[in-house]
């Protein structure tokens, strides 16, 4: 995996200037962003971790403030890295300001280059193993449910989420899928069309798809068997009942990929 660093900051001061600097020396990719969503999300896909400088004067600008919260949502649906770098004792006001600040990796200032490193290699190293396991992308426009699903599964799968049918098909064209869990009833475009345009496509049709949803009725379910989806499972089903039906999924794939080899 290539050491792509996004570094954001509000203000590109000489001490942003010296972290980009020491980064670089040290063969990382370095990419410098203001925290704006529009420039994050350009590089969401291509850096694999978000280093953050936190200046206190970011809590008084609340377009700042709210693209904290986004930067969060985006990172954490895109298993992304998140490090926060910022003075100690102001650590509890940037967390009570964005609570999902809590579950990034902090460092004090003034920064220990060498901590600092060991860090950011150790958080790519964590994320090369994780997508060493099976990847699952939801598509769901009800984040809350989105993300619920994400912290069942986070600890035995690599787990991301996104919002619609073409977010989903752009993530599909820059990283790997293993399976997709595929909402029925969405705004814009609905789950089978989704699933008809990913089996239209050479690139997307093999890829495995389980539609997640609240629609149980005879004519939903009946509309979407011409296009054998791998399951249709209903948002009722419990954490436990659902990990089991992804294991069974991904063990039998498994055990079929087995059996493809040997007869190679």
């Amino acid at each position: 995996m290539a050491n792509r660093v996004a570094l954001i900051s509000n203000h590109f001061s000489v001490v942003v200037r010296s972290i980009e600097k020491n980064l670089t020396e040290q063969h990382f990719t370095v990419n410098l962003l203001d925290i704006n969503m529009e420039q994050i999300m350009a590089f969401i896909e291509k850096a694999d971790v978000f280093l953050i400088y936190l200046q206190n004067t970011i809590v008084d600008d609340e377009k700042k403030v709210k693209d904290l919260f986004k930067l969060c949502d985006a990172v954490r649906d895109h298993n992304r890295r998140l490090i926060c770098i910022g003075a100690d004792r102001d650590r509890d006001m940037f967390i009570q300001t964005v609570p999902a600040l809590h579950d990034c990796t902090w460092m004090d200032r003034p920064v220990d280059m060498e901590l600092l490193t060991d860090e950011i290699k150790g958080e790519i190293e964590r994320l090369a193993d994780e997508n060493s396991h099976y990847s699952i992308l939801i598509i769901d426009d009800d984040p809350v449910y989105a993300r619920m699903v994400r912290e069942w599964l986070r600890f035995n799968y690599t787990v991301s989420t996104v919002e619609d049918g073409t977010q989903g098909i752009t993530y599909i064209s820059r990283r790997r899928v293993d399976l997709i869990l595929l909402d029925y009833d969405m705004p814009v475009v609905d789950g089978p069309t989704i699933l008809e345009m990913l089996k239209s496509f050479p690139a997307t049709a093999h890829i495995p798809v389980i539609f997640l949803t609240g629609k149980g009725d005879r004519e939903s379910i009946k509309r979407v068997v011409g296009l054998k989806p791998e399951g249709y499972i209903l948002k009722t089903v419990k954490k436990d009942e659902l990990l089991k039906t992804l294991n069974d999924f991904f063990e039998k794939i498994g055990t079929e990929s087995i059996e493809v080899e040997g007869k190679k």
